[in-house]
């Protein structure tokens, strides 16, 4: 069996619940096996970049980035086939302050 490997990249993570859905996806088709592998993640929030680090990869925050998004030099971001990226819902939440656009990560949307 020949297996394709989609690289995944993605801002504002989190802890890791769409890398791991991404992960645990995989469809064979005419004798290969089409899989993601997530190479690079960013997220602000030290916790969430941690517990990214070990819910995808065994701990390793090589590649997860944590800084705010407007602060990273995508050249040096590896090479990637897919970018995925979680919604900076810090402003719209109803646990927060709901300011929406007008807060601090509602315009990065």
């Amino acid at each position: 069996m020949k297996y394709v490997v989609f690289k995944l990249a993605e801002l504002f993570c989190g802890p890791g619940g769409l890398a791991l859905g991404a992960v645990k996806a995989r469809i064979e088709h005419n004798g290969r096996v089409y899989k993601i592998k997530p190479v690079w993640a960013n997220d602000i929030d030290e916790d969430a970049c941690r517990t990214y680090a070990r819910n995808i990869h065994n701990g390793d925050r090589t590649n997860v980035v944590c800084a705010p998004v407007e602060t990273i030099d995508f050249k040096k971001v590896p090479k990637f086939d897919a970018l995925a990226f979680g919604f900076p819902c810090n402003d719209f939440s109803i646990v927060g302050e709901q300011k929406g656009f007008d807060g601090r990560y509602g315009p990065l949307y």
